[in-house]
């Protein structure tokens, strides 16, 4: 397939553009545009990583979006937090693996301070919580604030989003914000499970133990492994409260909240 019919390809919509395999692969990239690869470790190490940044790279070359760039930034801090992490482990025969990784962490860190002052200037919320989030930068969290009554941030992802900045200062509001998250997944949609882990953790606080026993199960439906009911469950029977009810509740919540109709209940 020839150059002038692969970009068409991928000027396809986002779900399209990130997979672009169709007409790019990961060695044409790096064949054809060697400085999105070069500064890369090239070892068996984030091999998943790597790769998603070399084609956020290449798809920002092509639409220098504030989505596409959003994406580029979260793929660069996984690669980041991995090669980090891999570049401490010490290679006997082979030194110049970590010097590659090494190589890899630094430019890591000089993209993402690219990226971020290319998007200072954006409105997009992804990218202005991240600006609050990672650089603490309050204009941005209230230019996001904002866009809470535009309908913009009606998404689950944006509402958990909203929910870590009200956690600092009003807790019930918190929670309805979370609740709003959940009420927002449509069928078979994929679940954040911090949103119900986190929801346990502040009834936890508040010492409502039957809720927070109810999300903590939840949570660890959905995978989230370092739970422990345990202690819960054993103050909960000194109250004389039946576990096997706040389990149907628990089961009620996740059938809602896979067929995309949970409704929050009344606290």
């Amino acid at each position: 397939m020839n150059k002038t019919r692969l970009l068409p390809i991928c000027f396809l919509p986002l779900s399209f553009l990130f997979g672009c395999e169709q007409g790019v692969t990961l060695k044409s990239i790096c064949k054809n545009t060697p400085e999105f690869c070069e500064d890369l470790n090239d070892d068996a190490w984030c091999k998943k990583e790597r790769k998603e940044v070399i084609f956020g790279r290449f798809n920002e070359s092509i639409n220098p979006s504030d989505e596409v760039r959003y994406k580029l930034i979260t793929d660069f801090e996984k690669y980041s937090t991995c090669v980090e992490k891999a570049s401490f482990i010490e290679h006997i025969k082979l030194k110049d693996k970590q010097t590659g990784r090494v190589k890899g962490f630094v430019t890591s860190v000089r993209e993402l301070e690219r990226l971020s002052k290319a998007t200072a200037d954006s409105n997009d919320p992804n990218l202005l919580y991240w600006h609050w989030s990672r650089n603490g930068d309050e204009d941005a969290m209230s230019r996001f604030l904002a866009l809470r009554d535009s309908g913009v941030l009606q998404t689950p992802e944006l509402q958990f989003k909203l929910a870590t900045y009200y956690v600092k200062f009003n807790r019930d509001l918190t929670i309805d914000t979370l609740y709003r998250a959940l009420e927002l997944y449509g069928k078979d949609d994929v679940i954040n499970p911090e949103i119900l882990n986190t929801l346990s953790t502040l009834y936890l606080k508040e010492e409502k133990y039957k809720h927070a026993y109810v999300w903590g199960k939840l949570a660890k439906e959905f995978g989230v492994s370092d739970i422990d009911l345990a202690p819960l469950r054993a103050v909960l029977k000194t109250e004389g409260v039946p576990i096997s009810q706040l389990d149907d509740i628990a089961n009620d919540y996740e059938t809602a909240l896979e067929d995309g109709n949970f409704e929050p209940p009344k606290r």
